[in-house]
């Protein structure tokens, strides 16, 4: 089954943004090349990027991409 996202650069800061194909304003999150630990990061999207949370160590950008897309980050229900 093809998965259902599309990389674009993110333009203002380093990596790729995880659009969906169907509804580009659909954002799962953002990967890009961490060079100390030498893998690569799944971001789910935060108030700016670098600010969301990390998840570190996939082999290539498209596996941390179907992270993004498989487990998408659930939104608060905004009850206490």
């Amino acid at each position: 089954m093809p998965e259902e996202f599309t990389f674009t650069a993110n333009t203002g800061w380093y990596g790729y943004r995880v659009l969906d194909r169907r509804e580009r304003a659909t954002c799962y999150g953002v990967t890009w090349y961490h060079a100390d630990c030498r893998a690569w990061v799944a971001e789910y999207p935060g108030d700016r990027p670098g600010s969301g949370i990390r998840i570190p160590g996939f082999a290539s950008r498209e596996w941390a991409a179907r992270f993004l897309y498989r487990y998408r980050k659930p939104e608060p229900s905004g009850r206490p």
